[in-house]
């Protein structure tokens, strides 16, 4: 099937702005988001969202590959402030094409200011500190740049071991089962 140009423009412009739209995954705790996350491994650069419909926008448009054996090794994330959250950040370099997150309102303003980021929006709400039924989600950073984050022990020590510098724990996200479903990406998306 052949779109117009209108259409097309009218389906990509849907697609980018449900950007932080968050996809509600059937077994996702109350008032939570699954975080997906895919690689540019031309560019070398991970991007995490909420919203299965941009990593499916990034996938077929931009050449991302999806991460994981299901689409995330992250965990969920809540949709609106809960209680003893802070925001989780997501900023862009377009010069250093890298995606960064952040908990830390300093961090997130140093970001902006002094290194050439820009604020993309709020990812979700994580705990800053550990409890029971949490998981902690890492950062780690190579000198290419590129950030990338886990709530995989083994993914981070393995980025490690192949020359990831560990900036330690972000916050903390709910647990994605280890059963949960594969991210579903339609093959028909029609390209320009």
């Amino acid at each position: 099937m052949k779109l117009s140009s209108f259409s097309y423009i009218f389906s990509v412009a849907q697609l980018l702005s449900c950007a932080f739209a968050n996809t509600v995954h059937p077994r996702a705790p109350a008032g939570t988001a699954r975080i997906w996350s895919a690689m540019q491994t031309d560019l070398v650069d991970h991007v995490y969202s909420t919203n299965a419909s941009e990593i499916t926008y990034l996938i077929h448009f931009y050449g991302f590959k999806i991460e994981g054996p299901k689409g995330t090794t992250t965990g969920y994330i809540h949709t609106t402030p809960v209680e003893g959250t802070v925001p989780l950040y997501r900023l862009y370099s377009i010069g250093l094409t890298d995606h960064y997150l952040t908990a830390s309102e300093d961090e997130k303003d140093h970001a902006i200011k002094r290194r050439g980021y820009h604020l993309e929006g709020i990812l979700g709400y994580l705990y800053p500190t550990a409890g029971a039924g949490r998981v902690p989600f890492y950062q780690l950073h190579n000198p290419l740049p590129d950030h990338y984050y886990t709530s995989s022990e083994q993914e981070r020590e393995d980025a490690s071991r192949n020359g990831w510098a560990n900036e330690g724990v972000v916050g903390y996200l709910l647990p994605i089962e280890e059963d949960a479903p594969k991210l579903a990406v339609p093959s028909d998306i029609p390209k320009p």
